[in-house]
């Protein structure tokens, strides 16, 4: 009995050691994501100025700086391969020669957005600043439509929603303060920007305007580049295949392109349809040379190999005479196809043509600047201008001439013309089929054509009402446009846009505004890949091109200054970043993948 009852003391405390083992395991396992989360939420990344930033709010400005960087930059991305979207960020470089990982550089951009989004949001609260109506409801409804979101992608809750894009700690409350943070930078930054705009007047433009009057004029231009290689003859070739030239080889090029240059650069050629037609005539005859320099080392080499041939034999026999003659008449007849073929190409071939330019003062290529900005210079004028590069060599600086700008003038705009005031009623298409591969929507012309009809319906309409009211009134355009436009961006407005400047608007909507003896009241239907427009000019704005740039420069650098001085003022600490997802692959995050 003893025995039997020592026996179950010890199967006793054996079972309660084991549920004892298995509760810890299980509490392990159920407790880990909340301890983690809690870990996440506690843990203070970064000190910015008196506010404490969290591993999880690091990781928001974090991921978010990643899928902003992909949206402005995906086709460069792919098409240079600056990183590889299936690997981890963490085990690619910016730059083979150093160190710093993707990862880096993102963490990096997190903590100057922590930086900037701070500085602004306690130099809003500072100032009083509030969010707008539009604002505080366009946050509101950001958390409505992540609910639905969350349901729709099949997740039990907001927070589980977040944490599968943010990872562990990710939830609504720490989100809303974070996007709270972040509109506040932004609404205050706007409205500073916007105050700050409407107050200059005419004494700060022309303050701001000494000392670069060229820099918003606008020069019209042309060029043709002949580059040095394309005259280069002879070489010496290695056993991998590498030509390299001598430095009379060299030099004789050089001066092969000036010369052809010059050919191009007279008085003569100072229009674009002569400066074309002289680029045609110089291609074709220095494409005849190359054939008679080529024509004339073949027959050289002919005449080597039949020296070097034993004589034939004076007793040919009439079948060898005939086979010759054969031979003969075989290529003259393959000579004859040759000239054909040639002719034929000769006519489907395409010359070079002289690139037209239009560029601000500020964006002309420094080899060209100071001739196309001379004072001096006049319509028809032109050049020719050496492209040199500098390298170093034996501890020395050396000039090389690359090539020769052949360079036409045109014209100097001073861009002092006024800005357009316009309305619009668009009429999009609908329908269409999207091209994934130009990331275009196509319309049939079926489609087209009822856009066109519903506009010519509603400008029917509107010859009905300014029938009834005696004139074609602007008033009225402006109701048609609030009811049947399909531009967001005005049909709230009457379809006014106003202080429309050239490159803003699409080519057919632009030329619209800015076409010549353009008067208040003057209406066209517009074709545009969006629709249809039918226009209606209001006039010309008080502001012109000129003022427009000089404003906006000013602009610029009074707001970044204002910024700087803004994250000068506030101090940032790293605490511990060590929770930053590092490891992130991109294409997970992209494709939803990401921590599901």
């Amino acid at each position: 009995a003893k025995k039997e009852a020592k026996k179950l003391k010890i199967y006793t405390a054996t079972f309660w050691i084991v549920l004892a083992l298995c509760v810890s395991l299980m509490a392990g396992i159920v407790l880990k994501a909340p301890i983690t989360n809690l870990s996440a939420r506690l843990t203070t990344a970064l000190k910015v100025g008196d506010h404490k930033v969290s591993a999880v709010e690091l990781n928001y400005f974090y991921i978010d700086a990643i899928t902003e960087y992909y949206n402005q930059n995906s086709s460069y991305i792919s098409y240079f391969k600056w990183m590889d979207l299936s690997k981890p960020l963490n085990e690619q470089k910016l730059d083979p020669k150093e160190s710093k990982t993707w990862a880096d550089n993102f963490v990096e951009l997190a903590i100057n957005n922590a930086k900037t989004n701070y500085a602004l949001y306690d130099a809003a609260k500072a100032a009083g600043h509030k969010l707008t109506d539009a604002e505080q409801s366009s946050l509101d409804a950001l958390f409505d439509n992540m609910k639905n979101s969350a349901t729709v992608q099949g997740y039990e809750s907001v927070n589980d929603f977040l944490e599968s894009i943010y990872g562990p700690g990710a939830n609504e409350k720490t989100y809303r303060k974070y996007t709270e943070v972040t509109l506040m930078a932004s609404s205050y930054y706007n409205a500073y920007k916007e105050q700050l705009k409407n107050s200059y007047d005419e004494a700060d433009l022309r303050n701001f305007e000494k000392g670069k009057i060229k820099d918003y004029n606008t020069y019209s231009y042309a060029t043709h580049y002949l580059t040095v290689d394309s005259f280069k003859t002879g070489g010496t070739k290695d056993d991998k295949g590498n030509v390299t030239y001598s430095d009379a080889e060299i030099k004789a090029a050089e001066e092969a392109a000036k010369k052809a240059a010059d050919e191009l650069g007279v008085p003569a050629n100072g229009s674009l349809e002569a400066l074309n037609a002289a680029i045609e005539a110089l291609e074709k005859r220095l494409e005849a040379e190359k054939e008679a320099a080529k024509k004339e080392e073949e027959d050289k080499k002919d005449e080597d190999k039949s020296e070097s041939t034993d004589k034939p034999e004076e007793d040919k026999t009439d079948s060898t005479d005939k086979k010759e003659d054969d031979k003969s008449e075989s290529t003259d007849k393959k000579d004859e196809n040759k000239t054909e073929s040639t002719d034929k190409k000769d006519e489907n071939k395409t010359y070079s043509k002289a690139k037209e330019q239009e560029q601000r003062y500020t964006a002309l290529s420094a080899t060209f600047k100071d001739w196309l900005s001379d004072d001096s210079r006049k319509a028809g004028d032109i050049t020719v201008i050496p492209y040199e590069t500098e390298t170093e060599k034996d501890g020395e600086k050396v000039k090389s001439v690359k090539g020769y700008y052949v360079v036409l003038f045109q014209e100097c705009e001073d861009n002092s013309f006024a800005l357009a005031n316009v309305r619009h009623i668009l009429v999009a298409f609908e329908g269409g089929k999207y091209n994934s591969a130009t990331g275009q929507t196509l319309f049939t012309d079926a489609e087209k054509e009822t856009a066109r009809k519903k506009a010519m319906d509603i400008m029917a309409e509107w010859d009905i009402l300014s029938g009834q009211n005696g004139d074609k009134n602007e008033d009225l355009f402006a109701k048609l446009a609030n009811k049947y436009s399909t531009d967001p961006g005005s049909n709230t407005k009457g379809g006014l846009y106003e202080d429309i400047y050239p490159g803003q608007m699409v080519k057919p909507f632009e030329e619209f505004c800015f076409a010549e003896g353009r008067q208040h009241g003057d209406v066209e239907l517009v074709m545009t890949d969006y629709g249809y427009h039918l226009m209606y000019y209001v006039g010309e704005s008080e502001t012109t091109y000129r003022d427009f740039l000089i404003a906006a420069d000013l602009l610029n650098q009074e707001m970044t200054d204002w910024q700087t001085k803004l994250n000068n003022a506030i101090t940032v600490v790293e605490k511990n970043t060590k929770r930053v997802e590092r490891d992130l692959i991109l294409n997970d995050l992209l494709m939803g993948n990401h921590r599901h």
